[in-house]
């Protein structure tokens, strides 16, 4: 059996974080990139993987997140009673062993998921790391603590949109969801990260882990969200709001039904985060925990680094 083979039984049988699966990486992966991963196999059992994806751009060999993809890297599993120092001890071992087999590479520039607490074996070998954020809400607390914990503005938004008579809908368009999504990005002049092919293929494989919801005014859907469903989380993959009723709280309403279904289903709910200070702002004012993640990367040639600091976008 191929690591592609070990691995997809692997998924079947490990609850690994939801964007490692084997299914959602024969999904994002498009013609121009594909997925393999390093298994780390002791005693006939595999006790660790490091998930990666792998595209050619310009003749350069690169590693980097697909898209709508929020993390990536290593999972660990761990001996019965292991002490602490004896589990930093393990993660060197594996962590050796994937830096070691990682294919050759010009670029590497991936997310780590948010339990990977220590990168110190990728800081020894030379690469680099940024530490970002997410906001995750707990699974623990009750609709009432939800609300009292949102920001005031949020609350009023929210509770503007009741009043005038906006309700949010579960849906299946996928095509006005980008629409609304590409009024967003339209709207902060940037392009549109993704494309519709690519959403529409994520979404019709996987419609039992997806949920779409839309919020309608006055016979028009305004705004919308698209859910990841995973076994212990919520995420909040995209979202998009028609700007001509941007102050009417849609968007608002939608993530506090988003966070009710989390809740009301024993999950967590998981932001995905934001650098940019206009987005977390927003995300931190629904009272979620900040919850940091390492960006892990590194520059192996000589050339292309020469290439990134005249043309620091060229890397897509």
């Amino acid at each position: 059996m191929t690591n592609k083979q070990k691995y997809k039984k692997f998924c079947q049988k490990e609850n690994l974080p939801v964007f490692m699966s084997s299914d959602w990486l024969d999904n994002v992966c498009t013609d121009s990139m594909e997925w393999d991963v390093i298994l780390y196999e002791k005693g006939g059992k595999i006790w660790g993987s490091f998930v990666y994806t792998i595209k050619k751009q310009y003749g350069f060999s690169l590693i980097l997140m697909p898209k709508l993809t929020q993390y990536l890297g290593p999972y660990i599993k761990y001996p019965e009673g292991q002490k602490y120092y004896k589990r930093l001890s393990w993660e060197k071992e594996i962590m050796n062993y994937f830096i070691d087999n990682l294919p050759k590479f010009d670029y590497l520039n991936i997310n780590f998921h948010y339990s990977i607490t220590n990168w110190l074996p990728f800081f020894w070998k030379g690469f680099n790391q940024v530490t970002r954020y997410s906001y995750i809400i707990t699974n623990n607390i009750t609709l009432n603590e939800l609300s009292r914990n949102f920001e005031t503005d949020i609350r009023r938004r929210r509770r503007k949109a009741e009043k005038f008579g906006v309700i949010v809908e579960n849906s299946e368009d996928i095509e006005l969801l980008y629409n609304l999504a590409s009024m967003t990005f339209n709207r902060q002049k940037v392009k549109i990260p993704y494309t519709l092919n690519l959403l529409k293929k994520l979404y019709y494989n996987n419609k039992e882990n997806l949920k779409i919801n839309l919020a309608k005014y006055n016979g028009n859907y305004i705004a919308g969200n698209l859910l990841l469903i995973s076994k212990d989380s919520i995420i909040y993959l995209i979202g998009g709001v028609d700007p001509n009723y941007k102050d009417l709280g849609a968007m608002d309403l939608i993530q506090y039904e988003s966070i009710k279904f989390a809740l009301e289903n024993n999950k967590k709910f998981d932001f995905e985060g934001s650098m940019i200070e206009s987005i977390e702002k927003y995300f931190r004012g629904f009272g979620g925990i900040q919850t940091q993640y390492f960006k892990i990367n590194k520059i192996s040639s000589i050339f292309l680094r020469f290439i990134l600091i005249i043309y620091p976008k060229v890397i897509k």
